[in-house]
């Protein structure tokens, strides 16, 4: 079994997490900064190259998310040991992140996919934006825009509750 280019893509934003937590706990907001580029486009790229080169597999829908969770929790643990965030901060993005997860896992059992919403995207986007601005050290308006994500996060959670509802998953 080959691994593949796309989640050789997705394997480096994991190699990445341990630079960019030493960058942002050692004041180094330009390499912390370039680090979380680097992450935040190879994020970017591992779907476009796996959906080009027609290497779209189950491993790769499942390790990218992965990825995705453990490169936030670990960026954002690094911001509360920096004080820039507090534990409740995270506490909030790890809950709605782990129980959107649970339900698009039971919906899937039920043989119901349920697609990233557009608010998801947009949750998604604010959140990495917010990161990036903590890295470099625009600590007010990323912590701003965090709490805006959070906000984002948790309706467009509601939307995944919704159809789990209207399913009757529970069932």
């Amino acid at each position: 079994m080959s691994i593949g280019l796309a989640n050789l893509i997705t394997l480096s934003r994991l190699a990445l997490i341990p630079f960019i937590i030493y960058s942002i706990l050692h004041d180094n907001y330009f390499l912390s900064g370039t680090l979380i580029i680097l992450a935040i486009l190879s994020d970017y790229f591992d779907g476009i190259v796996a959906r080009i080169s027609n290497d779209v597999t189950k491993h790769g829908e499942l390790l990218d998310p992965a990825v995705d969770k453990i490169f936030t929790v670990s960026v954002l643990t690094a911001f509360v040991d920096k004080h820039y965030i507090s534990p409740f901060e995270v506490f909030l993005i790890v809950s709605r992140e782990m129980l959107v997860t649970w339900v698009r896992s039971v919906m899937v059992n039920k043989g119901v996919v349920i697609p990233a919403f557009f608010l998801g995207k947009v949750k998604t986007t604010l959140q990495l934006v917010a990161i990036f601005l903590l890295a470099i050290n625009y600590v007010d308006l990323g912590k701003v825009l965090l709490w805006f994500s959070i906000l984002v996060a948790y309706v467009s959670g509601f939307e995944y509750f919704m159809i789990f509802y209207r399913e009757k998953a529970w069932k």
